[in-house]
């Protein structure tokens, strides 16, 4: 009985070894990667975007990942752009067929020659692809938006011993994928090495004042008169980062290391073009409470003569403010 009890502990915990990521990445840009990273993220982007900083003063953000342009691939620009950012993890690209394998690991080597801690992604999109590629590099497990999605030409087994990293999916289909890869099993195949995963979804239900839950979409951000998409998002990370630590998936360590500094010159009464609100056309200096000042991550700086006004307009627009938890100016009584 005692020897059962311990096989069954050390199962337990070999799953649950496999199962705790090294990295849980947020792709997007600038002011949500920062959020991201300050609440333990790996912030990164796709090689053909960036973290579209200009309006912030002395804003480094690190590049934790790096993803390919997948509509348009180039494996010569790819590696190019992994060495101007050096992430921590780089997606290569995705591979069709077994015979295109070659130039993949190649230019994995490359990078790993001047970067060997990088943990570097080829995308398989065909069984036979999953075993031509090296033991040594990550597999990834397409699961979000793709033309051709990891569970649609293999089984569990073909991942089962290797290090995998999930692109994409919500986080429920991707812990679905999670238990499959790394339960175990009657034949007692090992796990797949859970080294990563990302998703991307938050912004797209922030812009509808709705954030992520475990138990689903909540759209009561929608009835809140001072809740930005910057606020709902970030809402959503931190709502998200506590589903994967209930499931034993967030990493030990996460790359943010102390505050994060950063100036940012919030927009004033001074920087208003004109005098005319912009929701109503009233002139601002005349209320008794205005102007409001709104900064939007178009570059407008726009100037209104109440609350009132400044909501309607921002909500039917669907603007998004850049600054920071106070994104409007208040006047003094």
């Amino acid at each position: 009985m005692s020897l059962d009890t311990s096989t069954s502990s050390s199962t337990a915990r070999r799953v649950a070894a496999a199962r705790q990521a090294d990295s849980v990445a947020f792709l997007h840009r600038a002011p949500f990667a920062l959020d991201a990273y300050k609440l333990g993220f790996l912030p990164g982007f796709r090689e053909d975007c960036g973290y579209q900083q200009t309006q912030y003063q002395d804003l480094n953000i690190p590049v934790g990942m790096l993803d390919n342009d997948f509509r348009n691939p180039d494996l010569d620009r790819y590696v190019s752009r992994f060495f101007e950012h050096e992430p921590q993890v780089g997606v290569i690209g995705d591979v069709y067929e077994p015979n295109a394998v070659d130039e993949y690991v190649a230019a994995a080597r490359e990078i790993k020659a001047s970067y060997p801690d990088a943990e570097l992604v080829i995308v398989p999109k065909c069984r036979q692809v999953i075993d031509a590629i090296p033991d040594d590099l990550v597999l990834g497990y397409s699961r979000g938006y793709a033309d051709r999605l990891a569970h649609e030409f293999s089984e569990p087994t073909d991942w089962r011993g290797r290090r995998v990293h999930i692109l994409g999916g919500s986080p429920p289909k991707q812990w679905d994928v999670i238990e499959q890869l790394t339960r175990p099993t009657l034949t007692d195949e090992p796990p797949a090495d859970i080294v990563g995963l990302d998703w991307n979804g938050l912004h797209r239900g922030a812009q509808f004042g709705e954030f992520w839950t475990a138990d689903g979409w909540d759209d009561s951000g929608r009835d809140a008169d001072h809740v930005t998409v910057r606020k709902t998002v970030r809402h959503s990370l931190a709502r998200l980062k506590a589903f994967w630590q209930s499931h034993g998936v967030w990493p030990d360590s996460t790359p943010q290391h102390g505050s994060l500094e950063v100036e940012y010159e919030e927009p004033s009464p001074g920087d208003l073009d004109g005098a005319a609100c912009t929701e109503c056309g009233a002139n601002v200096w005349m209320t008794r409470r205005g102007p409001f000042v709104a900064e939007y991550d178009t570059g407008a700086v726009c100037g209104y003569c109440s609350y009132d006004c400044y909501f309607a307009h921002r909500h039917r627009n669907n603007l998004e403010e850049i600054a920071g938890e106070q994104s409007v100016y208040l006047p003094p009584v």
